[in-house]
């Protein structure tokens, strides 16, 4: 499966809302854990471009609570493009 410039640009900001919002949560709730594994994540996305594992379904996640049908459709087309499936 394809995904295109706009599936992938669509994609990075929900990563980035994604992790961006759990970090904040975090130092909300005194989480320093949580936060700091958040910022990691954000960081590493930033440097590499892709995420790892089941931090894909963290992302699908937010999406479903955040994001149109549209917009979900374009993270799973790029997730599929990611990752091979």
């Amino acid at each position: 499966m394809y995904a295109s410039p706009d599936d992938e640009a669509t994609a990075r900001l929900l990563v980035v809302a994604a992790f961006h919002d759990a970090a904040a949560k975090a130092d909300e709730q005194d989480d320093v854990s949580i936060g700091e594994f958040s910022r990691a994540v954000l960081h590493r996305f930033d440097e590499y471009g892709e995420l790892q594992g089941r931090l894909y379904d963290v992302v699908r996640g937010y999406a479903e609570k955040h994001a149109s049908f549209e917009e979900r459709a374009a993270l799973e087309r790029w997730i599929a493009e990611k990752t091979g499936r």
